[in-house]
């Protein structure tokens, strides 16, 4: 081999997968929004309107110092029992319908009020609520239906300080069956609904939020003891505010699972055996295409996940139970939603602190409207901490960004465009519904003449945090797309690439279709479209394209053409054996080899070398991704008669798998 030749093989092996002229496009991405901005609206994320309560701080008039909140994409609302079912269904006939048995009338009306304001819809149904009404209706405090109360067993009414509380006997055959029946009606009403984005877990416990603190400490009647529980319920419960048996609790869990298969659910945390349950032991959670994401009361007072799962003298904690682990990481698969809490025992300083590292470091997705300490108040929110308030829900949930993109000034006509973009999440948590980031090529006239899926998965797209300082903000995750972007049948001239997140969460056989924008980036430029620029690039016509299929195998070789979608003619040319595939013809001024080709991997990649007159001028490791240009600079342009081979020398089976090259096209330029 000449020094020439050489020379070649040295420059050549150390490029691959490129496409002609590899300078990067002068293009000008979006800047990153930074947190300071005015915060950036996407749906399952940041601040949302809980209990009907408008955003903070336009809410309070006492904050009017501070701008509006920009907006939700979310709304959440509780019902009583009673509003729902006031008809006994035992003086109906058997064959009565739903709407004759529940009247669903204040739901429909809540979820058509926030999808005509554009917004998604989450509930939940309370048997008991201890507070907080001014004044209660014959000095009764009751949720359940006037009606279940004549259901034998199904409650017992306490009194204090003048006050009748009708609370749920929560282990009753009849209660749970009624209860059940009712969360059935509701799924059959709304599972289907794409406007309702979330149901959250119902039928047990103060608000339906699966504790009974007020029985324990304001009627004085605790719960079984931790030392006792497990005798008693059936599992470990440290804080004496359970009541529910492992029986009742897998009854209520099905029946809250099977109401909702379509449909985003959330449960409180706090009975450990409702978490076993609905988030790994339910029988009901197969098939489920959706994980139970969790709800959690008083953010800024109490941790996110509850102390059952995290201190180091608890039950589940010293016995290893696998449930400590699937709740730690429950975010990574499921949104967790929160409540302020309305009381603190530290000082303010020290709830916002807490409040905005919890968020962090337990990746809360969204935060309410409700229970915030100034939400009520009548002085102004002091700036430090309404600062903290406000990154808080500006770290919440997913906050994406494409930060950086390379991009080939020059491409061939029939060569995939190859290009690497850069994307970031900013935010403490990951985008959960069905986001599909994609880009599209737009000629000069702003057509879309090709678009790919992006390779980025959101999902999977966020950061375990470690978050110490509120002074800093959170550890952003990034991820490089390589993606291939076909150039078949694109016509020569000047070209736009654009990055657009259209939103896909649509459940099946539904009802109440709806369609959100694509995703709000977190960076400038975007069009009307939503989508935002990713690069540009001139494509030209190689001066001459020889297609695989016209290529003829040498004698030593096995293989066949094969139609394949994408291929620049249709047609390509597999080689299954060692061998190679051969032309000879004329030239003029070649300065350039780009082969398009993909490989069948087995226990490794196949391996392509390009020879020209016998000479190998360089070798390539084929991805088996799909067709890639794998170009080749010849040190100085060569013209006249040339015979160029393309061999495939690593051939490899076995009895689970069988490696093969497959080559398209040729382009000479």
């Amino acid at each position: 081999m000449s020094r020439l030749r050489i020379v070649l093989v040295m420059i050549v092996v150390a490029i691959t997968i490129l496409v002609p002229g590899r300078a990067i496009a002068q293009t000008t991405l979006g800047t990153v929004i930074p947190y300071s901005a005015t915060e950036i609206v996407n749906p399952l994320r940041g601040q949302h309107e809980n209990l009907k309560a408008p955003l903070l701080p336009q809410q309070n008039p006492a904050q009017s110092a501070y701008a509006a909140w920009p907006g939700t994409d979310d709304r959440s609302m509780r019902y009583d029992w009673s509003q729902l079912q006031p008809v006994d269904p035992r003086t109906l006939p058997s064959d009565a319908s739903d709407d004759q048995k529940y009247d669903f009338s204040a739901i429909d009306a809540d979820i058509a009020s926030a999808a005509a304001q554009g917004r998604r819809f989450g509930f939940r149904v309370a048997m008991f609520n201890s507070c907080c009404d001014a004044s209660y209706p014959n000095n009764t405090d009751i949720s359940v239906p006037a009606w279940v109360t004549t259901v034998p067993g199904a409650t017992s009414t306490y009194v204090h300080d003048g006050i009748s509380y009708v609370i749920p006997n929560w282990n009753d055959a009849g209660y749970l069956k009624h209860v059940s029946d009712l969360l059935a009606a509701l799924g059959r009403h709304y599972d289907g609904d794409e406007r309702l984005a979330w149901f959250e877990y119902s039928g047990y416990g103060d608000f339906s939020e699966n504790h009974n603190a007020f029985m324990r400490d304001t009627l004085g009647i605790p719960g079984p003891s931790r030392d006792n529980s497990i005798n008693e319920l059936g599992y470990n419960s440290p804080y004496e505010d359970q009541y529910i048996t492992k029986a009742s609790v897998i009854t209520l869990t099905d029946a809250n699972l099977a109401a909702f298969p379509r449909t985003r659910l959330v449960t409180a945390p706090g009975n450990a055996e409702i978490v076993k349950q609905a988030f790994r032991d339910s029988a009901q959670l197969a098939g489920r295409t959706t994980d139970v994401g969790i709800r959690s009361d008083c953010l800024g007072t109490y941790d996110v996940i509850p102390s059952w799962a995290t201190d180091v003298w608890a039950y589940y904690v010293q016995t290893n139970d696998p449930i400590i682990e699937v709740i730690k990481n429950r975010w990574k698969s499921a949104p967790i939603i929160t409540e302020w809490c309305n009381f603190t025992t530290e000082t303010e300083a020290q709830y916002y602190d807490r409040a905005l590292t919890d968020t962090v470091n337990r990746h809360v997705s969204i935060l309410a409207s409700t229970g915030n300490s100034f939400e009520r108040a009548t002085t102004t929110f002091p700036q430090d901490l309404y600062e903290k308030w406000s990154r808080a829900n500006k770290y919440s949930g997913y906050r994406y960004a494409v930060t950086a993109a390379d991009v080939p000034d020059q491409a061939l006509v029939g060569v995939p465009l190859a290009m690497n973009v850069t994307w970031t999440n900013f935010g403490v948590a990951p985008a959960y519904e069905d986001w599909r980031p994609q880009y599209e090529v737009r000629n000069a006239a702003g057509q879309v003449v090709a678009s790919i899926d992006a390779g980025v998965d959101l999902h999977a797209l966020a950061a375990e945090q470690n978050y110490t300082s509120t002074a800093a903000d959170p550890i952003p995750a990034t991820t490089v797309d390589n993606v291939h972007i076909p150039t078949v049948g694109l016509t020569p001239g000047q070209y736009t690439v654009v990055a657009r997140v259209p939103w896909n969460e649509h459940k099946s056989n539904g009802s109440n279709t709806v369609s959100y924008q694509p995703m709000a980036l977190a960076e400038t430029g975007r069009d009307v479209s939503g989508a935002y620029p990713v690069g540009a690039f001139t494509l030209k016509a190689p001066k001459d394209t020889i297609e695989a299929e016209s290529m003829t195998r040498t004698v030593d070789s096995s293989g066949g053409t094969f139609a394949l979608s994408g291929a620049s003619n249709g047609w390509v040319h597999m080689l299954w054996a060692d061998g190679a595939l051969q032309i000879t013809g004329n030239t003029s001024q070649v300065g350039q080899v780009t082969v398009v080709a993909k490989g069948e991997a087995c226990n490794g990649d196949p391996v392509m070398s390009v020879e020209i007159d016998g000479s190998v001028d360089g070798t390539a490791t084929v991805s088996s991704q799909g067709l890639r240009g794998y170009s080749f600079d010849l040190p100085s342009p060569i013209s006249g008669n040339h015979t160029l081979t393309i061999r495939y020398g690593n051939d490899y089976a076995d009895g689970a798998c069988d490696r093969n090259l497959i080559v398209d096209a040729v382009m000479l330029d």
